[in-house]
């Protein structure tokens, strides 16, 4: 028996072990640590850098690799790749997603609590009539304003929530803060023509066509934890197919 539980204590600690070098390399890379194009360092400086087994770092990369962080080269080694390739695949924040050196800021325009109507309800797997989160923000990119937000959470699963943490990351209260584990974001993408409200916040013509696209964030045990539909000044779209 004991040396059963030995071995379940090893095999969790390789993967905490692993799953903490993936997390600290792509910090390095979101954060421009590593820049586009750049090469990673080989194998044994890097197993001696984080105090990890060459098996371990592997497992570390591989899982880069199948998010689009790095790329192999056969006989060079291990390159990064630019942003486009992996910001639209994985979920990270618009702090994540842009240069460390940008200038980024939230402005709350409204804040308060609403009861799930039926289709709330049913989104969030909740009984109508439970209580929500219901906030919108502006994002402002280097003095410009770039995203207009509207999200709801359910208070049962965050009921320290106030309207400070929304001028923060909100991924990142979740997570940190508030202790849960986020699986992955569902988004729908779609065009959508800004209102005269809409379009003033932004600076840009009324009638301005625009992406919105609907986040639904979900914790383990497909928990959904935050319902966002996103209105983005911007109308481009970059996708990327990876052979």
């Amino acid at each position: 028996m004991g040396a059963i539980f030995l071995t379940i204590c090893k095999a969790v600690l390789d993967v905490m072990k692993y799953i903490e070098v993936y997390q600290a390399i792509k910090a390095d890379i979101v954060g421009g640590q590593f820049p586009a194009w750049s090469q990673l360092e080989g194998e044994h400086a890097l197993s001696n850098k984080f105090g990890v087994s060459r098996p371990t770092l592997r497992k570390a990369i591989e899982k880069l690799k199948q998010e689009s962080f790095v790329h192999s080269r056969q006989g060079s080694g291990i390159f990064v790749n630019p942003p486009e390739f992996y910001q639209d695949n994985n979920l990270t924040s618009i702090s994540e997603r842009i240069n460390k050196d940008t200038d980024l800021k939230s402005i709350v325009l409204e804040f308060g609590r609403v009861l799930a109507e039926e289709s709330l309800a049913e989104r969030f797997r909740l009984k109508v009539g439970s209580s929500l989160y219901h906030f919108k923000r502006m994002r402002i990119i280097n003095g410009e304003p770039a995203i207009l937000e509207e999200t709801w959470m359910p208070e049962s699963l965050f009921p320290n929530f106030t309207e400070a943490h929304c001028e923060q990351s909100v991924l990142t209260y979740i997570e940190q803060e508030a202790g849960h584990n986020i699986s992955h974001d569902a988004k729908t993408i779609s065009g959508k023509t800004l209102s005269e409200k809409e379009a003033f916040l932004l600076r840009v013509e009324p009638g301005h066509l625009c992406l919105s696209i609907q986040h639904n964030v979900y914790l383990l045990h497909s928990v959904l934890a935050q319902f966002t539909i996103e209105t983005l000044a911007s109308n481009e779209l970059t996708t990327v197919s990876i052979r």
